[in-house]
């Protein structure tokens, strides 16, 4: 965070606060353990890799820059949207007091880490200007390409700048041509490589990142951390804990779901209701893992919005129809053929469908069924 944003966090924050002094005393109270349940994190066997990544981070900047420390100082976060990237990151950075910020021996305020969302579309231009504008500083309108890069370089090193947060770093590539890519992935190996001032760079983003990071520049300059997606048949176990953990723990509140029920239901051949119940809930979330905390937080919010302690298969239906959008014969929680429903696409109706199919027809293509990428 600059000087620019702490700043602007304050004047947030009065705003806020100005709210808070008009809303009732009950409606606080949710809201604050609102807060509490969605400041909770937990931790999966990916993070271990992820933090030790980090610490090699810090433990690199004690290498002399004189030496000749490992090239790799990139460390890429891969995974689909929903996986849970960025929430990882930003609480790991938020535990490694290194990388806190700090007021030097001029009594200014030093923020180590910076974060920089890449713009889409991605030239390296706007790249370079979102970079100087997390750093604070404003560019002139008409600065030119490398200008930026060279001004950039330099702000890092006079903001003390060691580590840099790039999100939704694949539009690097999605919407880049070959020239731009090529010449973002050398200002990237640039910044991990200056003389002075080396920069350690933390690059989140989904598919196509991992097509931009194997190009030879930066293969052997990077650490790769895939965020994989929740295996709907192996991992009801993972789910169920999660489930738990936040209701019963994080909440403290009852689940009123009978998921000890399912086993006793199954060996007795009877409809499998509730055994399904967690494997919707992985459909409802596409099998991302950050994308299931979020609608069980959701729904565990709505329970409290309710006035209740309890949260309720209901909770789960009107959270799923709310995210989605879907029609309520549609609904994976209550629908007979939960399976063949597409939450992604859920929110379309016939309409929506024919506009789509015309749309790709007058472009001289076969339709295509919305949401799937022509091959």
């Amino acid at each position: 965070m600059t000087q620019f944003e702490d700043h602007d966090a304050k004047r947030s924050k009065a705003a806020i606060d100005r709210v808070r002094d008009l809303v009732g005393a009950s409606r606080l109270s949710v809201a604050d353990r609102l807060a509490e349940l969605y400041n909770e994190y937990i931790a999966l066997d990916r993070d271990q890799p992820l933090r030790e990544s980090l610490l090699a981070f810090v433990a690199s900047v004690t290498t002399p820059i004189t030496g000749k420390p490992d090239k790799r100082r990139i460390v890429a976060v891969c995974g689909r949207s929903g996986a849970g990237k960025t929430t990882a990151i930003v609480k790991h950075i938020q535990s490694i007091k290194a990388m806190e910020a700090y007021v030097d021996e001029d009594g200014v305020t030093i923020y180590p880490v910076i974060f920089i969302e890449a713009p889409s579309p991605c030239t390296p231009r706007l790249l370079a200007i979102a970079g100087l504008e997390a750093l604070g500083h404003t560019p002139p309108d008409r600065i030119r390409e490398n200008e930026a890069w060279l001004l950039f370089r330099r702000l890092l090193k006079v903001h003390k700048v060691m580590w840099v947060v790039i999100d939704e770093a694949q539009h690097a590539i999605e919407s880049a041509t070959v020239r731009e890519a090529t010449v973002i992935g050398d200002a990237f190996k640039n910044l991990t490589q200056m003389p002075d001032w080396p920069v350690r760079l933390i690059l989140v983003g989904v598919p196509p990142l991992a097509s931009f990071l194997a190009r030879k520049q930066l293969y052997n300059r990077r650490t790769v951390i895939p965020f994989d997606t929740v295996d709907a048949d192996g991992n009801t176990d993972l789910v169920e804990s999660i489930l738990k953990t936040i209701v019963l723990e994080h909440a403290g509140m009852e689940l009123r779901i009978d998921l000890e029920a399912e086993e006793n239901q199954q060996e007795a051949g009877e409809t499998k209701k509730d055994r399904d119940f967690l494997k919707k809930l992985m459909h409802a979330c596409d099998a991302e893992f950050g994308s299931v905390v979020q609608m069980i937080r959701a729904a565990v919010e709505l329970a409290m919005l309710a006035d209740r302690e309890h949260v309720l298969l209901d909770d789960f239906v009107k959270t799923y129809a709310s995210f989605s959008g879907c029609r309520p014969s549609k609904n994976v929680f209550t629908a007979a053929n939960w399976q063949e429903l597409d939450p992604t696409t859920a929110l379309l109706r016939d309409d929506d469908r024919a506009w789509e199919e015309n749309k790709l027809k007058t472009k001289g293509k076969n339709a295509t069924k919305y949401g799937v990428r022509p091959q």
